[in-house]
């Protein structure tokens, strides 16, 4: 409890107060004392948090998290930034997923590329494939939407945007960044391929840790 208070920043998000340990902070949010006084320019409440969460906390409180991934000649910690967002930006979710599912449909109206992705069992739809026009290779962007369709895409899900390149062996690996919804927060992060199916544990794991900073 005295780690919450000592070294922290207070941040807000949704009318509930935080006070967040230096040593998750990824981006710290700095006060700027003059403001303050000054008519007009005083800061916006606090609606977003940017948090640096260690592998070896996450592999232990995340079902089936891997505390490695494989880089691009080695295996690396998997150390994950989350953002938390409240406020505005967190009520514009339904419009930003409906965009999302749109922008799915007119890529698959277009003619652009699907392929089961083996690791989720999930559809790739490519929009930009790699330098060489094969999928996998360095450059290859994709949408990771359910086999039934995007409108199968879970409610509280914008679709996930992915980016694969290979390994210095040629090996494909690739990673997604997903926005999740919950609570009333969104949560933006991104996942390397060997953690893909953790995903829509991570927005619980991360509200566990804010409920133990409340101020």
């Amino acid at each position: 409890m005295a780690e919450s208070y000592l070294g922290s920043t207070r941040y807000r998000l949704n009318d509930a107060p935080y006070a967040v340990p230096h040593k998750y902070e990824f981006v710290r949010n700095f006060s700027v004392p003059w403001l303050v006084g000054v008519k007009g320019l005083d800061k916006e409440p606090d609606e977003s948090v940017w948090l640096l969460l260690p592998a070896s906390e996450l592999s232990g409180g995340v079902q089936g998290y891997n505390r490695f991934f494989h880089g691009y000649s080695s295996d690396v910690e998997a150390d994950m930034v989350v953002n938390v967002l409240g406020g505005m930006e967190a009520r514009e979710f339904p419009a930003d997923r409906s965009s999302d599912i749109t922008k799915v449909r007119e890529e698959l109206a277009n003619g652009k590329l699907r392929q089961r992705d083996p690791t989720t069992g999930w559809d790739r739809v490519y929009w930009l494939v790699g330098e060489e026009g094969t999928p996998g290779q360095a450059g290859s962007l994709f949408y990771l939407v359910p086999r039934e369709g995007v409108e199968s895409l879970p409610p509280n899900w914008r679709v996930p945007s992915c980016q694969g390149s290979p390994d210095i062996n040629g090996h494909e690996r690739f990673d997604c960044s997903f926005t999740i919804r919950d609570k009333g927060l969104t949560f933006d992060f991104t996942l390397r391929r060997e953690n893909i199916g953790t995903a829509s544990l991570i927005p619980a794991y991360v509200l566990r840790r804010l409920e133990n900073w409340r101020a």
